[in-house]
């Protein structure tokens, strides 16, 4: 059972990962989608809340995964697990501040996306030796990204309310 956990671990951070980024991704489109009418109906909150259970599972997934790995015998903290609870940290708290409505609806989907898919990059390529500020550069480009995508789309096909 030993020579399992690892494995296990592994396979809860990638599913964890897999359903946190889809849901999110998917959150995000059909918000906009929703919005492009001008108004997001009952059916849509219905639909977008399943999709952020879906998220909430792949969250918790993850934070079990990253403690896991904290337990393994000869476990190193590196830049990259670093990075990991730190963009964990932002999307929860992102999360329950858009939950709580205190975090405006035109900065929460930016800082969501930008942060699982630096997540993603962060936690799928090899950046165990590189340094946090380039991480963090990168995680900066993930937001600047998401902040043209998300406004380019408001822009281009939500219609705004007179």
């Amino acid at each position: 059972m030993q020579t399992m956990f690892p494995i296990i671990i592994d396979v809860l951070f990638s599913l964890g990962l897999t359903w946190a980024v889809g849901s999110s991704t998917f959150a995000i489109t059909f918000y906009m989608v929703a919005l492009s009418d001008g108004t997001i109906d009952p059916s849509e909150k219905r639909l977008m809340h399943t999709v952020y259970h879906v998220l909430r599972i792949g969250q918790a997934l993850l934070i079990l995964a990253l403690i896991g790995f904290a337990l393994q015998p000869g476990f190193v903290v590196t830049n990259v697990y670093i990075a990991q609870w730190f963009l964990i940290g932002v999307v929860v708290l992102n999360g329950l501040l858009m939950t709580k409505h205190v975090m405006p609806m035109r900065f929460g989907p930016i800082l969501a996306g930008g942060s699982w898919y630096a997540l993603f990059f962060v936690s799928t390529l090899p950046f165990n030796e590189t340094p946090l500020w380039i991480i963090a550069t990168i995680y900066i480009g993930f937001l600047a990204f998401f902040y043209v995508c998300f406004n380019g789309f408001k822009k281009k096909f939500v219609k705004t309310q007179a």
